[in-house]
């Protein structure tokens, strides 16, 4: 993990495996900690990351075999700005989950982030700071 020093930005790359996004979790948890948040917002945002992990790991990676056998990795960023907190979740996009699944993960991010943009093996998302959850 590593801690910009100016610009208040943690990454963390972990493998893509459901038992290491609790790190992540920890890692935003931590941030959330730094900036004037409310404990239900950033619930709101730990929760926008689970189902963005999940959504690009595709559920369960111990089932997703790669011809190579090497476990994909995904990276959190957490970027702790004056008026917002900006979380970027990159990785190998495999999807092993229903597009029912994918489109319930996409409205729970979308619903529980400020802003939210989905590209190809990536999303970035946006909780401003100082507002109520919701």
């Amino acid at each position: 993990m590593e801690a910009g020093t100016a610009d208040r930005t943690v990454t963390l790359t972990i493998p893509a495996k459901p038992d290491y996004v609790v790190l992540a979790r920890l890692a935003l948890s931590a941030v959330c900690r730094l900036a004037p948040l409310e404990l239900e917002a950033a619930a709101d945002l730990k929760l926008a990351i689970t189902e963005a992990a999940s959504f690009l790991m595709g559920g369960d990676r111990r089932s997703v075999a790669r011809e190579d056998h090497e476990v994909p990795h995904m990276t959190f960023s957490f970027d702790l700005r004056d008026h917002e907190i900006v979380v970027e979740v990159s990785g190998e996009e495999l999807p092993t989950i229903s597009e029912e699944e994918r489109e319930l993960s996409r409205a729970i991010i979308t619903a529980t982030a400020d802003d939210c943009t989905f590209e190809d093996g990536a999303m970035r998302l946006t909780k401003r700071l100082g507002l109520p959850a919701g």
